[in-house]
């Protein structure tokens, strides 16, 4: 890819994270050329005009990567995960990432961790990263358990928490949040949606069983179910 062909990329793989969920870019007003050379080398697609994910690997490599710790690194183990990047970011990501935590992208297997992010974003976005391989039943029930046990409240009822990091209070951003462990966790974080709300819920409860928060045994139980479906088979021992 020579210089003018990764600029254009890049470009594009911006205009299309501005824009979450998006893969479509304009391509009509740009360089015709280089758009055809982008598509002949698989980062755009032949027959319409969207991103690959190819494309926005290629972005991704050029962000610092980061050493994942030691805690959460016996988790990706655990679930057999291979090829995960974590990354730090800049820019139109970091613009995105809420209080500069983290935010992951399953499906390119990659995450990013801010600079303000403790642990807990780490075990959260790891969450993230594997809740496309969890039934949906299973989830939906955690997930109508842990409405029914926490509260679920309106930022317009609660303007202001205490920040986990600085314990000093902070406006909620406006949304839907879960109450848990005296913490605000938000519910939008992912999009509109049963599926996404469902991700946020499974998420935040991950985070808070690798943290040791004692749940009620209905929800625990459910837990360790959906984490157990995610494990990596055993290898088997040769005879």
């Amino acid at each position: 890819m020579d210089p003018s062909e990764r600029k254009l990329l890049f470009v594009f793989v911006r205009e299309a994270l501005a824009h979450p969920g998006e893969d479509h870019v304009q391509t009509g007003k740009r360089n015709p050329t280089t758009v055809r050379a982008l598509r002949s080398q698989g980062y755009i697609l032949a027959d319409e005009d969207s991103l690959t994910a190819e494309a926005f690997l290629a972005y991704f490599e050029t962000f610092e990567e980061l050493q994942c710790p030691p805690a959460v690194q016996k988790w990706v183990d655990r679930f057999g995960i291979s090829n995960l990047h974590w990354r730090r970011p800049t820019g139109t990501i970091k613009d995105q990432l809420p209080q500069e935590r983290g935010k992951a992208y399953a499906l390119l297997s990659t995450a990013f961790i801010g600079g303000k992010a403790a642990i807990p974003t780490w075990f959260h976005e790891l969450g993230h990263l594997v809740f496309p391989r969890i039934d949906k039943e299973k989830v939906s029930r955690l997930s109508a358990a842990a409405k029914q046990r926490y509260p679920v409240v309106s930022s317009d009822d609660v303007p202001e928490a205490l920040d986990p990091n600085t314990m000093r209070p902070v406006r909620l951003p406006k949304g839907t949040y879960l109450k848990l462990n005296g913490q605000f966790y938000g519910l939008d974080h992912s999009g509109p949606g049963v599926d996404a709300e469902n991700d946020e819920i499974w998420a935040i409860l991950f985070t808070e069983y690798c943290g040791g928060f004692e749940f009620p045994t209905n929800i625990r139980t459910m837990l360790e179910e959906i984490i157990t479906s995610l494990a990596a088979p055993e290898p088997q021992q040769s005879s």
